[in-house]
């Protein structure tokens, strides 16, 4: 029979290992699901489309922007090769459905941040913060990238940038 140390010391154990797990799932972004399966490497690298194609603020606004339903359409009123979701796309397209992508990296709501300045201007590539977003074949449910205060603070540090609070925290 176990010691009432070893038992201790049991629980201890796996209230550290409950406490580890809590804190993983509880810092993970929430699934995002979207209504097409866009396949991005295809858009990207096949047919050679930059990132402001489909993004349209993302060289002038705070937010890049998603897709609008006209964008899709310029491309996709009749079906493209032979992949079904382009077809399903098409479909919805032609009954008119609504097509709203959503937001998959998102910042708190305490950070100021903006793609003006920091693509515009910096002239930041995408992947320093999506990581290899453009080279997904599929919509990943959560972000390929965890930004946070450490990953943003080590991009400022490399690059000579301000690490004053009040230069991205409101």
């Amino acid at each position: 029979m176990p010691s009432a140390r070893s038992r201790r010391l049991a629980s201890l154990a796996l209230a550290l290992v409950a406490g580890a797990v809590l804190l993983f799932v509880a810092g993970r972004a929430p699934a995002v699901t979207q209504p097409v399966a866009f396949n991005h490497l295809k858009h990207t690298k096949d047919l050679g489309l930059g990132c402001a194609f489909c993004h349209q603020y993302v060289m002038i606004g705070a937010h890049a922007g998603l897709p609008k339903r006209e964008t899709c359409a310029l491309c996709h009123q009749a079906p493209q090769g032979e992949s079904p979701e382009a077809a399903r796309l098409s479909q919805l397209l032609a009954a008119g459905a609504p097509l709203s992508f959503n937001k998959l990296f998102r910042l708190p709501d305490h950070v100021n941040y903006t793609h003006r300045r920091h693509v515009g201007i910096a002239q930041l590539e995408c992947p320093n913060c999506h990581g290899a977003i453009a080279e997904t074949l599929q919509p990943p449910s959560r972000p390929l990238v965890r930004i946070d205060m450490d990953f943003c603070l080590s991009c400022h540090r490399a690059r000579g940038q301000s690490q004053d609070c009040v230069a991205c925290h409101r």
